[in-house]
């Protein structure tokens, strides 16, 4: 029996042991994120369009907006050195800058705006994106359609949120909220050739938080800036595949959800026990 499937013995055999928390289930999820990124979790096929077709198409619809002025150039980054890699990535597949696959990339209100008690809008932060979501809390202060339209963003269908201070790596997509967004949280709008759903999975692996826990700044408080998000590597696959990767992680998280319910319930029997138990002693 070779080194891998004595290695895949030991943990079938262990597996109700290794699955013992809902922790251990996070660790596992976490895992599978990263095959997934990394290509081991999806087949590359022979029809698949190499990804960075589809990049170098961005590029030029990129290069046409900046001639037409319907798009602000910027400095272009240096090329991703092999130092940058963490991992090798399937042939079909590319290494690509954040910043060559969005249109724009900017953060928040540096500042406070004017609040107005029961305001059409909400003052959103890095703590209201969960899991793809804006979510409203009971203290996200709101104001005016007039103050709102001072701090206006570029928002569209393809815009995606990612906090930035403080607590890194919340992820949100836009889905015409009446929202202004706060410094803590950065925005950008994704070129269409390119899934949300993929890039948030690589925004939600280990690899990304790594990335951030190297470039962070501040002792208290933690802050990814725009540069280096602009700079972030990102694995990037085949339209196609990322659809497929997507559809894989989903039926994955789904499981890791069902298998975490059952540790709870599981656990909740077990405190059930030892309290009676306890109880029979004390009487």
């Amino acid at each position: 029996m070779n080194k891998k499937n004595q290695n895949w013995k030991i943990i079938s055999n262990n597996f109700d042991t290794l699955l013992s928390s809902e922790n251990s289930v996070d660790v596992l999820k976490n895992g599978f994120l990263m095959l997934a990124i990394m290509g081991r979790f999806s087949t590359q096929q022979s029809g698949d369009e190499h990804a960075v077709l589809s990049v170098n198409r961005m590029k030029l619809e990129k290069e046409r907006l900046k001639n037409e002025g319907k798009l602000r150039a910027s400095k272009n980054l240096e090329s991703i050195s092999e130092n940058e890699r963490p991992f090798e990535i399937p042939d079909s597949w590319c290494w690509v800058r954040l910043k060559d696959i969005v249109y724009l990339l900017g953060d928040g209100l540096h500042g406070t705006p004017v609040y107005t008690p029961k305001g059409e809008y909400f003052f959103v932060n890095g703590n209201n994106l969960q899991d793809g979501k804006i979510v409203i809390k009971d203290g996200t202060k709101t104001v005016s359609a007039e103050e709102a339209n001072k701090h206006k963003k570029d928002l569209n269908d393809r815009t995606m949120f990612v906090s930035i201070n403080g607590t890194i790596g919340n992820v949100a997509f836009y889905n015409n909220e009446k929202i202004i967004l706060g410094k803590s949280a950065c925005y950008f709008n994704l070129g269409r050739e390119f899934l949300k759903e993929y890039l948030k999975l690589v925004f939600d692996s280990p690899y990304f938080l790594s990335y951030a826990n190297k470039s962070v700044s501040g002792t208290t408080i933690m802050n990814l800036s725009l540069f280096s998000m602009n700079n972030f590597p990102v694995p990037l696959p085949p339209l196609v595949e990322q659809s497929r990767i997507v559809q894989k992680v989903n039926e994955i998280s789904a499981i890791c959800e069902e298998l975490k319910l059952q540790i709870g319930a599981s656990n909740i029997l077990q405190r059930k026990v030892a309290d009676a138990l306890v109880e029979q002693v004390l009487t």
